[in-house]
């Protein structure tokens, strides 16, 4: 709640002024790569996320293929697909094309998102980021995997082997399956078998059968809510927009909007904490607020604010 509080006191009067954000520390990167991705969070940041009245009308448009609301739509979002790519680098693929596949994820859930269903798209949408992550993540890493033609078959005797097993009381047998999925047993043996000896599962990234692939081979580790999401995003951009202030004023934002792991503090307790009067805290809050508002992460504080 004080990252949400902070956020929100940063946007007051504040002058427009575009900063880098805080998106990308901590990721480990080439030289080459980091100025790419920063170049990337400057552009990123640009783009102002949209109210949920807007989403709804965008979400509209883009069912019907306007393709301007589906690119509206996805450039408020980019932001999430970088916070979602952090979790899956050092695995193989660049951070770089970690972002670029996610980025289809998204547009490709801007594409099928339907307002009216109630959840908001970007509650939508991280399952498809984190689906085109995991192909390609997939598809780079390991020497043996499941055919991309034969991913639905697999899928298939999945849902055939759970319903027979609700049927039955038990597990079915082979020829129960390649009966059930119109396969032979053949190859109903041979699919099994492979995806045994997978570590992942790569499905490609498409509709009904494929997509229910995907989502029963995603991790506990990888599964991240809308909210978690939006509160690691944040998370992060805070702690780097305080780095920015003196060491003094930082710390009585801390203490004043709960950050530092406890309760939110008065005016007055900061200052018996500090040695200095209720006023002269009044008059750092202020000052430090200020400061982020007319900084590089003030914009990016910005997008948080309630």
């Amino acid at each position: 709640m004080g990252k949400k509080k902070i956020a929100t006191a940063t946007t007051t009067k504040r002058r427009k002024r575009r900063g880098k954000g805080s998106l990308l520390s901590g990721f480990d990167a080439s030289v080459e790569e980091q100025s790419a991705l920063d170049q990337y969070l400057r552009d990123v940041s640009r783009h102002e996320l949209i109210t949920p009245d807007r989403e709804k009308e965008l979400g509209a448009r883009a069912q019907k293929g306007d393709l301007e609301a589906i690119q509206e739509l996805a450039r408020a979002n980019l932001r999430f697909v970088i916070s979602v790519a952090k979790k899956y680098q050092n695995r193989g693929v660049s951070l770089t094309d970690l972002i670029q596949e996610g980025n289809v994820g998204l547009v490709t859930a801007a594409r099928k998102f339907d307002p009216e269903q109630g959840v908001k798209f970007i509650s939508y949408a991280v399952w498809w980021i984190r689906q085109a992550i995991l192909a390609s993540l997939a598809n780079h890493g390991r020497a043996v995997r499941v055919p991309l033609n034969r991913a639905s078959d697999l899928a298939r005797i999945f849902r055939e082997k759970e319903r027979l097993k609700q049927e039955k009381g038990r597990e079915p047998t082979t020829d129960e399956l390649a009966v059930a999925t119109f396969l032979t047993p053949e190859l109903v043996e041979s699919l099994q078998t492979l995806n045994a000896a997978e570590i992942r599962l790569d499905a490609p990234i498409g509709d009904s059968e494929d997509s229910q692939l995907v989502e029963r081979f995603i991790t506990e580790e990888a599964a991240e809510p809308e909210l978690e999401v939006e509160s690691r995003l944040l998370t992060e951009t805070v702690t780097a927009a305080l780095s920015t202030l003196e060491a003094r004023d930082a710390k009585v934002l801390r203490l004043y909007f709960g950050l530092e792991g406890e309760r939110e503090h008065t005016l007055e307790e900061i200052g018996n904490m500090l040695g200095v009067t209720r006023e002269r805290i009044r008059q750092l809050r202020d000052r430090a607020l200020r400061r982020l508002r007319e900084g590089d992460k003030g914009n990016a504080l910005e997008s948080f604010a309630a």
